[in-house]
């Protein structure tokens, strides 16, 4: 974006200026139609405007105005420029390479006003080639010269009135080697095989430009050249660090280095010391560094043994000015000292030296004084190859590399700086922090005092106090119950702790969010808390219960005043919206020697396992160990294979043929014995230990009807159920492809219920009808089971690649004795079949039940009548007898 800008303020700049010189109030100046090739040679860019940006545009502006003519850009294709031009519609083409195809017929300008790059063969050496430019000029039609001829005038005159335009330009759109990357030729690389090492030198005299740390290792701004010149070409970079010039020279003399690192553009010196300087990768900016005090008229300026910084100063000043010093910190000593006043260095050296506090009487404003390309010098020594690779990998990497490094280190220098160094050049603002902080340490002893009171009060409170409805809690409510029945013991046989909980919580905050649901529970404990039949209320937010300590005379009155208080606080007010809000309650008497704590427990087995208000037993404790004994152990059963999966056969009504079977899975545990399904499913289904038995039983059926097939039994169609929790859960699609490619999905289908759907999210729902497209996809047949149980969605059957429809036992029980339900049978099975699907209903016991299936047109069943669940070996064995 910054490159586009530049290019936008200079594109508006330059024509803006070659109409103030040109242009007349009352003269209109005739157009100049100039065809540009967007799929040329040249990168040329158009904004929503509609503006070009380009080498060859801008120039073209600009020869346009030196001429006395206001461009009209025409952007086109080649094949469409050449033809306009042919015809006249175009006076100009731009951007064009002489002796490509299509130029015939074409007179060129005399100057270049672009480059293209690409990659050509030299002739001369047929195993050679590179990225090259070759030129790119405006054509006009060659018969006319007039307009040619007036061009190359403008042309003329631009250069000659602005020598540095081209360069500008090149500098605006320049990519730094970006756009086309780093390419070696052949030469190059068979030059860099050999030499996987290439040794450099560098004066390492400044922080933080260039220096040796502790370790001895080569450090600074510099190392970031080095560092992507070891990246790039895959070389390494042995730097040889030196304290000055007179000791590169000597490293470089004996053949120890190739190259010098860093050194101003000086090509003079260079020939002086048989070096080729390789092209300027950044600009050193040099400041001013003095006393806090006014230069003399005659300075002494101290200058290290540099010959391009003293051929600089040596302009500026007078030799008797000018003092020698081995490094900066020597200079900057000299200057500290009054042996010298003044003295240059980088900017970046400045803020380091000075921001270290090692010289606090020295300033700088920071204002450039002079700048310094800076390069590489290659010895001649060393093949050219040398020189033209690095040449490259400076075009490559551009002069941004080092300047963002050198504005890191400025930025480090200015963190690290010293306290001294603070502390000298702004003393009245540390004195004003010192008093500050003073004043800071009182008010926060005096407010820790005060702090420390009000804490005390705040743990008080917050002891007692719900942190989600802000109402008192658990453990204010146990104190009171235990400080009650102490001071009423007489009272505690008539006592009962009640927990009141929301059903489906979770539900209720992704709907309509924790406060409304918090706001819910205050209300409703604050009602409870005025109630005659309560002694005292809390809340227990995170859970969505609240606690009543009541009063009961007998239980028939404390069911009633709680389904009173349900029926008040049946429905919440949310956002003007009126929602029902289904409430469970668990109750415990508080029987002496059971304390209030083990009371609520209690209450809290009860209020889980009731489905509207349930009062605790003794056979709850019992069932809460079980499931709490089935979890500790149902990872173990998992790995032992203690789950059998049985199998109950369906069949043809009228044939009575066997036609499938559903998969139904039993624990035959070594703790507990033998559990049939409703003793541990519903337990699975809400820790979430069904989705692993799930894939247990899927592949142990999966398995049976590949032996099957290599036992040559019949092979028939087996159903597996299926979670909700699989519709929502992660990997559970990569998981299944996984089986389908150990095995087949030949003659497994999965069985669904409508509850896999009941989401309260639209996503969610849709989300679990892409998994079943999904699972269909991959081969498995899909079974809608127990349709008709409750309220059925039909528009599931619409959305589902269902299969097989499984009406549910209900249905078929409530057409025996009901002609309307034999009806909304009959429709069921048309319904099904009008879909494609095939119908079967499960439940079957009587034959008069099959005779009832078989007029409403269900062909299919499953039931004790024909067969009940059996273990997989007795299973092959009825296959073979009824297959």
């Amino acid at each position: 974006m910054k490159a586009h800008a530049i290019r936008n303020v200079f594109g508006i700049a330059l024509l803006f200026a070659g109409l103030l010189f040109f242009a007349s109030p009352a003269d209109a100046r005739p157009h100049l139609r100039v065809g540009v090739p967007m799929q040329g040679a040249a990168a040329i860019e158009q904004d929503a405007a509609g503006n070009l940006y380009s080498v060859p545009t801008d120039y073209a502006h600009a020869v346009a105005n030196y001429a006395g003519y206001e461009v009209q850009f025409v952007p086109s294709t080649w094949d469409d420029c050449r033809t306009q031009l042919a015809d006249g519609t175009i006076d100009v083409v731009a951007g064009v390479l002489p002796g490509t195809a299509g130029t015939e017929g074409m007179a060129f300008g005399r100057m270049p006003l672009g480059w293209q790059r690409g990659f050509f063969k030299d002739p001369q050496l047929p195993n050679e080639g590179n990225y090259r430019l070759h030129p790119l000029y405006y054509a006009v039609s060659s018969g006319n010269t007039a307009l040619l001829a007036e061009l190359d005038a403008a042309a003329d005159r631009l250069m000659e009135n602005r020598p540095g335009f081209y360069t500008m330009l090149e500098q605006v759109y320049a990519d730094h080697g970006q756009r086309f990357g780093l390419h070696l030729s052949q030469r190059e690389k068979d030059y860099l095989a050999p030499h996987p090492v290439i040794p450099v030198v560098v004066v390492a005299r400044e922080q933080p430009f260039a220096y040796v740390d502790e370790d001895g290792t080569f450090q600074g701004t510099l190392r970031i050249f080095t560092d992507r010149i070891e990246q790039d070409l895959g070389v390494q970079v042995r730097v040889l660090p030196v304290p000055d010039f007179a000791a590169a020279e000597a490293e470089l003399a004996s053949g120890r280095a190739q190259v010098l690192l860093d050194n101003g553009w000086d090509l003079g010196w260079a020939q002086e010391h048989r070096l080729w300087f390789t092209a300027p990768f950044y600009v050193s900016n040099y400041t001013a560094v003095t006393r806090r005090e006014s230069l003399p008229g005659s300075p002494i300026v101290a200058a290290v043994d540099n010959r391009t910084t003293a051929r600089v100063l040596r302009s500026r000043y007078s030799d008797d000015q000018i003092r020698i010093y081995p490094t900066i910190v020597d200079c900057m000593k000299a200057v500290e000292t009054r042996e010298a006043d003044i003295t240059f260095v980088r900017q970046g050296t400045a803020q380091y030296q000075i921001f270290q506090g090692d010289f606090p009487d020295l300033v700088t404003d920071g204002t450039v004084a002079f700048s310094l390309e800076m390069a590489s010098g290659v010895s001649m020594d060393a093949p050219m190859e040398l020189l033209t690779i690095l040449d490259k990998e400076i075009a490559y990497i551009g002069p941004e590399a080092i300047s963002n490094a050198v504005a890191r280190h400025d930025k480090a220098s200015e963190s690290s700086r010293s306290l001294s160094s603070i502390a000298y050049a702004y003393p009245q603002y540390v004195m004003l922090a010192v008093l500050t902080l003073f004043m800071l340490v009182v008010i926060f002893i005096l407010n820790s005092i005060t702090m420390r009171r009000t804490h005390v009060r705040d743990m008080v409170r917050l002891l007692d106090e719900d942190q989600a409805t802000h109402m008192k809690n658990r453990a204010w409510f146990q104190r009171q119950v235990k400080a009650f029945i102490a001071a009423r013991p007489q009272l505690a046989k008539d006592l009962a702790i009640v927990l009141i909980g929301v059903q489906r919580t979770d539900i209720f905050i992704s709907t309509y969010g924790r406060d409304k649901l918090m706001e819910f529970l205050r209300q409703m404990a604050k009602a409870l808390d005025d109630a005659l039949w309560t002694e005292c209320v809390a809340t227990h937010g995170s859970v969505g219960e609240v606690i009543v300590l009541a009063h009961t005379e007998d239980m028939a009155t404390l069911k009633k005043n709680l389904k009173e208080a349900f029926k008040q606080h049946e429905f919440a007010n949310v956002g003007g919206i009126v929602v029902r809000v289904p409430l469970t309650a668990g109750i415990a008497l508080i029987a002496p020697p059971l304390t209030p704590n083990e009371a609520i427990q209690r209450a809290d087995f009860a209020l889980h396992e009731a489905q509207d208000i349930l009062v605790y037993d003794d056979a709850m404790l019992a069932r809460a160990h079980l499931s709490s004994r089935i979890e500790s152990l149902q990872e173990q059963a998992l790995k032992r294979e203690e789950f059998e999966v049985w199998y109950q056969p369906k069949y043809d009504i009228k044939t009575k043929k066997c036609v499938g079977a559903e998969a139904l899975v039993r624990w035959r545990s070594e703790e507990l014995g033998f559990l049939p399904p409703g003793k541990f499913i519903p337990l699975f289904e809400r820790n979430g230990f069904i989705s692993q038995l799930d894939f247990y039983n899927l592949e142990h059926v999966m398995r049976f009807q590949q032996d099957c097939r290599a036992k040559g039994l019949p092979v028939v169609p087996v159903s597996v159920n299926q979670s909700r929790v699989h519709m929502q859960e992660q990997g559970y699609l990569a998981k299944m492809r996984d089986l389908v490619m150990k095995y087949s999905t030949d003659g497994i289908a999965l069985e669904l219920t409508e509850t896999a759907f009941d989401f309260t999210g639209a996503a969610q729902r849709e989300h679990a009808l892409a998994v079943i497209a999904a699972l269909h996809g991959l081969g498995f047949r899909i079974d809608m089971d127990d349709f008709g149980s409750g309220y059925s969605d039909l528009s599931l059957l619409s959305y589902l690649p269902l299969d097989t429809m499984k009406i549910d036992r209900s249905l078929l029980l409530a057409s025996e004795g009901s002609q309307r339900m034999r009806s909304v049978l009959q429709k069921v099975a048309e319904l099904g079949h009008t879909l494609g699907m095939t119908v079967i209903c499960e439940g079957i016991e009587t034959a008069s039940q099959e005779r009832l299936l078989i007029r409403c047109g269900c062909e299919y069943g499953q039931g004790y009548l024909y067969g009940k669940p059996m273990p997989r070996k007795d299973f092959e064995a009825f296959l073979r007898a009824h297959a």
